[in-house]
Formats: structure tokens, sequence, C-alpha cells
């Protein structure tokens, strides 16, 4: 089993890990592993670290997937929201008007939520509000290259407005280079994960980083020209 961390853009901070892989096994591997956190020293956060974990298809179709579910939770004693599914786009348009319901459930057993690949299914945009999640994650579709297309941008940009709307984190997904964290912290993203923070890691190593490591120096935020000139401080000048 290895490890990716997600990283706060604002505050470079690890706030959890993404299991690297999806099924019942990784699921009870994950489950154990998060269960080993409780004895690692804790910064002073206020929302828990968490392990998300991708869940297929054929997963959530199981009659008994919550109580399988539910069961992993007590075995290890997780608290609430420790552990989180991340949910594809197609598993909810698949899903039709079970999708809320079965949400609706894992959600009452503790399980955080998050929907994946977010941007490239606009119905699923829509439905923001309506469905018990505490995240979505950008589709690295639109990560890839953020701030050279800005229409791109555009659409980050709105996506994220509109899970801010609702109460919902964002995390964008496959981040490699400086450039595309520092134009997603702009765009108001709240997490991410990727390459750019650090690659897989086995269980040891994931302990260290979020124990003592953070994800990467966060960029200042840009100040605007506007902002400067409504101030005493701003003073054009002329040159040549």
């Amino acid at each position: 089993m290895q490890y990716q961390p997600e990283v706060d853009l604002a505050s470079g901070a690890i706030t959890g890990m993404e299991a690297m892989g999806s099924g019942w096994e990784v699921l009870a591997a994950a489950a154990a592993e998060l269960s080993t956190w409780r004895a690692l020293p804790h910064p002073a956060m206020h929302e828990p670290r968490q392990m998300w974990v991708t869940a297929t298809a054929s997963q959530l179709l199981e009659v008994d997937v919550v109580e399988r579910i539910g069961a992993l939770i007590a075995e290890h004693s997780l608290d609430r929201d420790c552990l989180g599914l991340q949910v594809g786009e197609d598993i909810l348009a698949t899903g039709g008007r079970f999708a809320p319901v079965l949400l609706a459930d894992l959600r009452e057993a503790g399980v955080a939520l998050s929907i994946a690949g977010i941007g490239s299914w606009y119905a699923a945009m829509a439905a923001m509000g309506d469905l018990p999640v505490e995240a979505v994650k950008l589709d690295r579709a639109f990560v890839r290259g953020a701030g050279a297309d800005l229409a791109q941008d555009g659409i980050v940009s709105a996506v994220v407005d509109l899970a801010h709307r609702h109460n919902l984190r964002v995390v964008a997904d496959a981040v490699e280079s400086w450039s595309e964290g520092a134009r997603l912290c702009e765009l108001g993203c709240d997490r991410a994960v990727g390459y750019l923070f650090s690659g897989p890691q086995d269980a040891g190593d994931a302990r260290l980083m979020l124990t003592h490591g953070a994800g990467w120096c966060a960029p200042a935020q840009r100040v605007s020209i506007e902002t400067h000139r409504n101030t005493a401080a701003y003073r054009p000048t002329l040159e040549g």
C-alpha cells in the first residue's frame, strides 16, 4: 500500500492521505493504517486528518456496502469523517435516484464523501448542493496548464465559486508544477494532490510526512493594482 498526501494550498499543511488504489482490500488496509495515526503528534488543526479511498462502482452496488464500511469504522474505532470515499461522477450518472440515498446512508455511517473528476460532467456540478458530500475533486483536465489558458481558468473559477456557495471544499487532482499550484491557489482551490508536493509513499514515510512535513510553501496572494491605488502608499511614477 502506498499513500499520496493531500495538501492545504493556503497553509501548506498536509491534511491527510489518498490511498493509491481501490477495492475492498485497499479500503480495509487504509482503515487499519488510519487507526495508527491516532498515536502521531497532531498540529493545531480544526479538522481531522483524513484517509481518502476511491470507491468502485461494483463496491457501491453491493447491497451491504454501508454495513461493511460501517463495520470497518467500528473495528478500528475511527472517528467520524476520518475515512473518506471518493465517488466518481460516472457512478452518480448511472446511479440515478438511488445515488443520493446511498451517499446519505454512508454519511450517516460516518464516512466523508467527495465527488471525483468534477468539471467533466455538468450534471454533477448542478447537483452539488443536493448531495451529502463535503468536497469535490477537480478533474485533472482542468488542472493541467492552469494559468496558461484563460478559458480553462474561468471554468476552474466557476467550479470553485459554485462549490464554495454550497460550503464544499475544492481539491485539485494531479498538480505537477509550481505554476499550476500557485494559480489554483489564486483561483480559490482549497487543497490539492500531485507530484508537485509528493509522489506515493509507503506507510512509514507517509506517517513521517504527517508528523513533520509540509506540502509546500504557499505563494503570497497577488495584490491587485486597484488595491494599491486605493492606498496612500501608492504613488505612480514616470520613467524615461
